[in-house]
């Protein structure tokens, strides 16, 4: 279960991030999920509820996730769109020369501290 792991990462991430900044504790924590990140957003809250009291500045951190849909853009035409990858036709233009725009990310967007 590689959920694990990123949730260990989110912690180090975010422990780090409060202690440059002089914080007593983290109330919150925003991470921005793509759909193809091939993360399970379940298991990964599940996992960082699990461990967030092992560091002391998370002990009461809320994850709040958001998913982040896939976004394509044609490269001849210009036309963003929604999909399920970045290999896909353009319903513009019927080109097949995409790139990705968004959908693969996994950040740490946001720590509300006290």
């Amino acid at each position: 279960m590689h959920e694990l792991s990123i949730a260990m990462e989110i912690l180090e991430i975010v422990e780090r991030e409060a202690r440059n900044h002089g914080a007593g504790g983290v109330r919150s924590i925003l991470l921005k999920v793509g759909d193809l990140s091939g993360v399970e957003i379940s298991s990964l809250t599940y996992c960082f509820e699990a461990i967030r009291g092992e560091k002391e500045v998370t002990r009461d951190a809320d994850l709040i996730v958001d998913r982040v849909a896939v976004r394509v853009r044609c490269r001849p035409c210009g036309e963003s769109f929604p999909g399920h990858g970045p290999l896909v036709r353009c319903p513009a233009c019927g080109g097949l020369d995409t790139e990705l725009l968004e959908g693969d990310e996994l950040n740490v967007v946001e720590i509300e501290v006290e």
